[in-house]
């Protein structure tokens, strides 16, 4: 289990954004601070996929008001990302990341998509940034959690095919990928009821194919 965990949390990175602070004291800007929005990984050939309610907000305006979007890299290292596609009826979006060999040495570090059915009751394993800048800690790592399979919608007259996962979120998981036994990729973290951080809903991985597709089209 070791190696699978591995191959999972390698995949994994920070979503956030490096934004100057205004000191009124000295009437300048103190450094930038880093902000962790969320999670996102890589998968397929090299696809970098987050949440689209991770990164919308940037659209609002000006770099020098919303932040610079950043992905997290090997420890400490953080890179400039953009938004490449937004697919907010899905809510999943694909980053381009500005410097691609902090990320992914070989395709060994991204995740495979599922090729069987997934089914209540199996085990699945995921990981991400809960509570932003909270929890990092000096490799500013991810954090390692399991669930099980609680419910499946069907995609039968539905635009957006869920499953439902039993397990405990919370907020700076969403855009974490969820993975099966045998370290494929069922879903994408994506949002919780709000009576209830127990049950959580992730988008399921047709959707996140889509977006491969049309990113290498």
């Amino acid at each position: 289990m070791e190696n699978k965990n591995k191959v999972l949390l390698e995949s994994v990175r920070s979503v956030g954004i490096l934004k100057p602070v205004f000191d009124p004291n000295s009437q300048g800007f103190k450094p930038p601070q880093l902000n962790i929005l969320g999670t996102g990984f890589w998968v397929g050939d090299g696809v970098f996929v987050t949440c689209a309610h991770v990164v919308s907000d940037l659209l609002s305006g000006p770099m020098e008001l919303v932040g610079m979007l950043v992905v997290g890299g090997n420890s400490e290292q953080y890179c400039r990302a953009s938004i490449a596609i937004l697919d907010l009826e899905h809510d999943l979006a694909v980053l381009q990341i500005g410097d691609i060999s902090n990320h992914v040495g070989n395709i060994d570090r991204c995740l495979k998509i599922t090729s069987t059915t997934e089914s209540v009751g199996d085990n699945v394993r995921f990981a991400g940034y809960p509570l932003g800048n909270t929890l990092l800690n000096e490799e500013h790592t991810p954090i390692f959690s399991k669930a099980t399979v609680a419910h499946k919608s069907s995609a039968v007259g539905k635009l957006r095919k869920e499953i439902k996962i039993s397990g405990f979120v919370e907020g700076g998981f969403s855009g974490s990928p969820v993975v099966n036994d045998s370290d494929e990729l069922i879903g994408v973290v994506t949002s919780h009821p709000t009576e209830t951080k127990s049950i959580f809903n992730i988008v399921s991985w047709e959707h996140v194919q889509k977006l491969i597709d049309l990113e290498r089209s």
